[in-house]
């Protein structure tokens, strides 16, 4: 696990290249090290800083060049699969790292046969001397995020965000991105808040041509297509064969491993394979106290002491939280409307003082139907269809729930696009008219069509789709990126074995049915970890590692978020209207609109720290 960064420019900017390796030496405070050359009358730099998790010793330094002297690589992530990836092309290696793997692979390959043959989370730039040409690569699911942008005939990327705005790019809000960020509190890839900076999708690569500074971004990965017809007893005993191996292969490390342990079945199921491959994990926890129905310290010491594995855990009041918001906000760099940023910064704070690596628990609820919204789309498939236009004048109570109250009024939609827009919606078009006078959409739109062409497949359901989408889409950009940011950001590596590039090709080949049916989720995986755990943590109510925000904005941070909301000094209110602002803080003093205000206090905290600052609009050198 590390952080990479790189630039191609007309001129050196060695000023600068120093401030972007420091801005990221929180990735990898173990070693740093850049090269520089000359292609086609342009300057090509590739940083990189490295935290040691395999092959510690100066043999796995980077960037790294093949044997060949063809290709040099920088490369953020594992590569579970480098062993055998090893045995297939035979070469003498000066070390056993993954990043030699990679790049000697690559050597004798070539990018486009190598990329389908990896099983890893990854994020990387090669640069090819013979073509001269730049590749940058994103993992299938997004687990590492790779940034880019061109400015000036420049062309930078890097691991965060910062690294570019360290290489002089400036930081501007892009207006149609807040429109996209309000609709689905996050910002799919290939759109960040900030104009000019993208995000890679997962599953894409681009390629810069050094003559022409010419772009092409396109996906390597494709869709499942195979589909499994055998029983879901058979599925049940082929899914612990193909979890215990990707739990096995992501065990390897050259330094400490540990596991985030929530109350639930995923990270305790993760635990107890572990375990029985010989490796029992010391488990982390965070929480808010007995006092708090959202803390999972006491099902999670549970689980610990049923599968006999050392536990810590830490509580955090919500003075500490509110202390850390601002630290948190700089760290993810993009806002982002989940309350679980918060516990998660300490959490991995207290993992680190014991591990290096992490095994976590995410990444299982998308490919397998665990949330509540999968159930809406299966409801309406046993609708019939002359039913649908009634739903449409169903009265709906400010009381109801969110996640109900979208699922009302997405059901009558025809047009699938639109209906999956609802279904995720943050702030409908009547209250971002509200917010900002503008009712669209952003890109949101846009990329839930992308997604679902991506996919291109016949026979499948609207809920398979959705599940492929949502793997791809709010995981990626949303979850995973806060886990990454925030791990790194203490030099910690979070590994997700639920996300395993093998398993995954394994559970999106399942029939439905085996996911997802009405009023349940997540069947045979449920059914394969009741032969690990007891069914009273397999059927645990799932408290999704939430925070109890909703609760303390109508209390004890009722006065804090309403100053920063409405400081007349606020960045934010040049974006966003203020009556708009007091209608939501007031519709959630009577119900509870807790996520909608956490998303714009997060942008608010945003605004004061990447708008205020005065940046320049030229990359010198």
């Amino acid at each position: 696990m590390c952080g990479i960064a790189g630039s191609i420019s007309r001129q050196p900017m060695k000023k600068q290249y120093g401030n972007a390796l420091r801005s990221i030496l929180h990735r990898g405070p173990d070693a740093q090290g850049d090269y520089e050359t000359t292609l086609h009358n342009r300057n090509i730099w590739l940083g990189h800083t490295r935290l040691s998790i395999l092959d510690l010793s100066s043999a796995g330094a980077q960037p790294m060049h093949s044997r060949s002297k063809r290709w040099t690589v920088v490369f953020n992530g594992e590569i579970y699969n480098h062993l055998k990836l090893r045995k297939e092309i035979d070469c003498e290696f000066r070390g056993h790292s993954d990043t030699e793997s990679l790049v000697e692979t690559i050597d004798r390959w070539g990018i486009e046969r190598t990329l389908p043959k990896l099983n890893g989370m990854y994020a990387f730039a090669a640069l090819d001397h013979h073509k001269k040409r730049l590749y940058l690569v994103r993992d299938p699911y997004g687990i590492k995020p790779l940034y880019y942008a061109l400015r000036a005939d420049t062309f930078l990327f890097g691991s965060e965000m910062r690294v570019l705005r360290s290489l002089g790019f400036p930081a501007e809000l892009d207006e149609n991105a807040l429109q996209t960020f309000l609709t689905l509190r996050y910002t799919p890839s290939p759109q960040t808040l900030l104009k000019g900076i993208h995000r890679l999708e997962p599953g894409h690569m681009m390629i810069v041509d050094l003559e022409s500074m010419r772009q092409m971004r396109k996906s390597y990965s494709l869709p499942q297509k195979s589909r499994f017809i055998g029983m879901q007893s058979v599925a049940t005993r082929c899914y612990q064969n193909e979890l215990q191996k990707a739990v096995k292969r992501q065990l390897l490390s050259d330094v400490p491993v540990g596991i985030l342990l929530s109350g639930g079945i995923d990270s305790a199921l993760i635990a107890a394979m572990a375990k029985e491959l010989g490796h029992p994990l010391t488990g982390f926890t965070v929480g808010f106290g007995a006092a708090h129905r959202e803390c999972e310290i006491g099902d999670a010491e549970h689980t610990a002491q049923i599968l006999g594995i050392p536990h810590r855990s830490i509580i955090v009041d919500p003075q500490k939280l509110w202390d850390s918001l601002p630290q948190i906000v700089s760290t993810v760099e993009e806002p982002l409307g989940t309350t679980s940023i918060m516990p998660m910064w300490y959490l991995v704070q207290r993992a680190r003082e014991e591990v290096t690596v992490v095994l976590t628990g995410q990444g299982s609820d998308e490919p397998w139907g665990g949330y509540r919204r999968y159930q809406q789309e299966r409801l309406r498939s046993y609708i019939p269809e002359n039913v649908w236009g009634s739903l449409r004048h169903l009265p709906t109570s400010e009381r109801l729930p969110t996640f109900l109250k979208r699922g009302l009024k997405s059901i009558p939609i025809r047009n699938t696009i639109i209906r999956l827009l609802q279904t995720y919606t943050l702030f409908d078009l009547e209250e971002r008219r509200m917010l900002t006078g503008d009712t669209s959409s952003g890109e949101a739109q846009e990329r839930i069509a992308y997604w679902l062409a991506w996919q291109s497949q016949e026979g499948l359901s609207i809920t398979e789709r959705q599940l492929r989408i949502d793997a791809r889409m709010n995981l990626s950009d949303d979850l995973l990126l806060y886990g990454d940011k925030i791990s790194m950001a203490f030099s910690l590596e979070a590994r997700v074995p639920m996300l395993d590039i093998e398993l995954m090709e394994f559970v999106e080949s399942l029939p439905l049915d085996y996911k997802i049916r009405l009023g349940k989720g997540k069947i045979v995986h449920k059914e394969m970890a009741e032969s690990y755990l007891p069914r009273e943590i397999v059927h645990r109510k799932k408290k999704g590692f939430q925070v109890p925000f909703g609760d303390w904005c109508r209390g004890i941070w009722k006065d804090r978020v309403r100053d920063i909301l409405f400081d007349p000094q606020g960045i934010h209110l040049l974006y966003l209207d203020r009556k708009g602002l007091e209608k939501i803080w007031a519709e959630h003093q009577r119900s509870d609109r807790g996520r909608s205000l956490f998303s714009l206090l997060m942008f608010a905290l945003w605004c004061r720290q990447y708008l205020s600052a005065t940046t320049s609009d030229s990359l010198a050198p």
